[in-house]
């Protein structure tokens, strides 16, 4: 997977590819780390699983940026760097909206329900959810 990654950096600017390098220097111990939690073989992941905690990590990040060890201004660099994940493991044109889509769906509530999400937990997620996805959802 590293391999991959690295080479959509190439494409990009000098700056950002910087950027989201320092991201992935800083991140990808724990987003290895989540995948870890995720696999079911060498082979299989479980998508719905690893969308729930990418979520989480970016509210978390979002809510509290230095307890996730950056600054706010970080926080458009380690999107960039979660949506490279998210596209290579969820698939392709995966983004974090899309993580956020699945879980206030019926299969992302099911799949809450299934994981043993806590209520406070599924608040959380779907508070953030509300946020982002308020200019994608239609409206009542």
């Amino acid at each position: 997977m590293k391999g991959s990654l690295e080479s959509r950096a190439k494409g990009a600017s000098p700056t950002k590819s910087m950027q989201i390098e320092e991201m992935r220097s800083r991140f990808a111990p724990a987003v290895e780390e989540i995948i870890n939690r995720c696999q079911i073989t060498n082979e299989f992941l479980d998508k719905e699983k690893f969308q729930v905690m990418v979520a989480t990590i970016w509210g978390n990040a979002v809510l509290d940026p230095e307890r996730s060890g950056i600054d706010e201004s970080d926080l458009p660099d380690l999107h960039d760097f979660l949506n490279e994940y998210i596209d290579e493991l969820v698939g392709s044109g995966a983004t974090l909206t899309n993580c956020y889509e699945f879980i206030v769906s019926k299969k992302g509530d099911d799949s809450l329900t299934r994981q043993q999400v806590t209520a406070n937990h599924k608040e959380f997620l779907h508070y953030f959810a509300r946020l982002i996805l308020q200019d994608v959802l239609p409206r009542n």
